[in-house]
């Protein structure tokens, strides 16, 4: 076991929580014991001590090694056991005062007991758990066929991991191969949005134990979905474990973030320090720590990382993403930046991260659907992101609903628009979506026309929207149109060509193709009022086309088209059957 933490005990003081009955180790009588080792980074603390429900609570002394490392060994019996650290504090907060801290490096934490770090001991070591991974050799979708469904466990399906799983089916029907968790570390309280992590190495309590995040995972693998995990590599939480040691041997002392202040959100991890007589930067080790951890325990297939413009720095992304697919087992692990600002540099052969936040594209879709703008080069620019600089199709990741923007449905209703056009924008802005370079993404509830006013709180899905018509027909749109994609080979590269704009009509047409013959047309009249018999002259290909989404078939001759267009209506065509 590994931790690190500063301070200096005082063995003469009783940590207020023992005050209270404290738990006890759980162990059989005829279990197996093993020298199980605590220990503890605070290389510039003169004493540290070890309290578990193993020594009754009562302070056992920890050595400290020439790497700065406190530690001790205890011979445990199997079972499951609770312990602190405690020491006098260096922060600045709380300098001089004696503090009981979970291990920073705790892997499950018992939230309602005075957030001890809970302890399995099994055969003599330790162990996380006893889950037995079921499908691991399940292939999963490469980056490039990513379509990623962004969800939050507590929202999903229920309040726990367990829960959740008891609706993934219908992520299957709906067609996504990829699940992006909102972060499940441990956080204080219950059902946030959990960008605030106390105990990054821990799932939070509140959503199941260790094992049952792993069944979580290996149920998304038994039906064919990657799984990306939202981890928080920026800050911290005030009151997480190493702000209470030694706060500026990890972070950056209040106020000299180099960050604007609406930017800071937590003790930021202060990359730049290097400690010259340990030759360590203890805020890069812990968080490289991290990183392998979840690929390794947890068997996830990718990262979001939040904040990743906060970051700043590339060596240090550059080498999350090694660790990471070093850690991966050789599956496919890909890895995508929340960087706002949009910056594309942070993307492919020269950047850290597999792909990045498109942010240019939801607001693509903002101005057309909500504020009614028809502006083509803003259009044409967002559906091909290798206008904006990504380097290839699976770069870009295309989005116009997310945790952190408002529904497109609340959106257009407090534009006034009526619920009839509303969803004829949803499904128009589905289309788009789903046939634009890049990979798309949605959040929860939106394949199913879910809206709320935008803020913090955790809103579950509305499951009973899919008792009403309208919110029934845009869910299939999406699952027609994500079917198409997953089928659909040209829909997989960075080729496009926009063949036909009519500016006064509001139209327009583009393919999307590959060399091998595959070919996607998209028609959309982007705007109001019905235009009827429309003419879309050089198409790309005279023959038979298919709308597969609506189930209809067309013969092309002469270079023209002749389709039906409706307002915010969306047509997209199939070469070849």
């Amino acid at each position: 076991m590994s931790s690190v933490c500063n301070g200096e005990i005082m063995t003469t003081t009783k940590d207020p929580s023992e005050s209270k009955v404290q738990p006890q180790s759980e162990a059989k009588a005829d279990a197996k014991t093993g020298m199980i080792r605590f220990q503890l980074l605070a290389p510039y603390n003169e004493k540290a001590a070890l309290v578990g429900s193993f020594s009754n609570w009562e302070e056992i002394p920890m050595e400290k090694d020439d790497k700065g490392c406190f530690f001790v060994e205890i011979d445990l019996p199997d079972g499951e056991h609770q312990y602190k650290f405690k020491l006098v504090s260096k922060s600045f907060f709380c300098e001089g005062e004696t503090v009981a801290i979970a291990d920073p490096y705790a892997r499950q934490v018992d939230e309602k007991n005075r957030e001890n770090t809970v302890i399995r001991i099994k055969d003599g070591k330790q162990i996380t758990d006893e889950y037995v991974w079921e499908h691991d050799d399940v292939p999963l979708s490469p980056d490039d066929h990513l379509i990623i469904y962004e969800l939050h466990v507590s929202a999903f399906g229920g309040d726990t991991f367990i829960d959740a799983i008891q609706q993934l089916d219908y992520l299957v029907d709906l067609g996504v191969n990829c699940v992006q968790l909102m972060p499940v570390t441990e956080y204080p309280g219950e059902h946030y949005w959990g960008y605030n992590p106390r105990h990054p190495f821990a799932p939070e309590s509140s959503y199941g134990k260790p094992e049952d995040l792993k069944a979580f995972v290996d149920a998304c693998h038994e039906r064919g979905f990657r799984v990306i995990l939202d981890i928080v590599l920026n800050h911290s939480e005030s009151e997480s474990p190493l702000t209470r040691i030694d706060f500026t041997y990890w972070f950056y002392a209040p106020g000299t973030e180099p960050d604007e202040p609406g930017n800071v959100w937590g003790p930021k991890f202060n990359l730049e320090f290097y400690d010259e007589h340990y030759k360590r930067n203890p805020a890069r080790e812990y968080l490289y720590d991290l990183v392998d951890y979840w690929v390794r325990e947890y068997h996830i297939d990718g990262y979001r990382i939040d904040a990743a413009a906060q970051i700043k720095y590339f060596d240090f992304l550059g080498e999350v993403a090694r660790r990471s697919k070093a850690n991966s087992g050789g599956k496919p692990f890909y890895l995508v930046g929340e960087h706002i600002p949009e910056n594309p540099a942070i993307t492919g052969a020269d950047g850290p991260m597999d792909g990045a936040y498109h942010e240019t594209y939801y607001w693509m879709i903002d101005d057309l659907m909500v504020r009614n703008m028809f502006d083509t080069d803003q259009i044409v620019d967002s559906i091909n992101p290798l206008h904006h600089g990504y380097p290839g199709p699976s770069n870009a990741v295309n989005f116009y609903e997310n945790h952190d923007k408002p529904r497109l449905l609340q959106r257009l209703r407090d534009a006034g628009i009526n619920e009839e056009g509303s969803f004829k924008r949803l499904e128009c802005a589905a289309a788009l979506l789903m046939t634009s370079v890049g990979l798309p993404m949605l959040y929860q509830g939106q394949a199913m026309g879910q809206a709320y006013p935008q803020d913090e709180e955790v809103h579950a899905v509305e499951w009973t929207l899919l008792d009403h018509d309208r919110h029934v027909a845009l869910l299939e749109r999406y699952k027609g149109l994500i079917d198409l994609r997953r089928e659909t080979q040209a829909l997989w590269t960075n080729e496009i060509d926009f063949f036909h704009i009519d500016q006064e009509a509001r139209v327009i047409a583009y393919v999307r193709f590959n060399a091998e013959g595959s070919r996607v047309a998209v028609v959309a009249h982007l705007g109001d009022g019905n235009l009827g018999d429309y003419q879309v002259p050089c198409f790309p290909e005279d023959g038979h086309w298919f709308e597969k989404t609506r189930l209809y078939e067309v013969d092309v001759e002469g270079g023209i088209l002749n389709v039906h267009l409706s307002d915010w209506d969306v047509h997209v065509f199939r070469n070849g059957g």
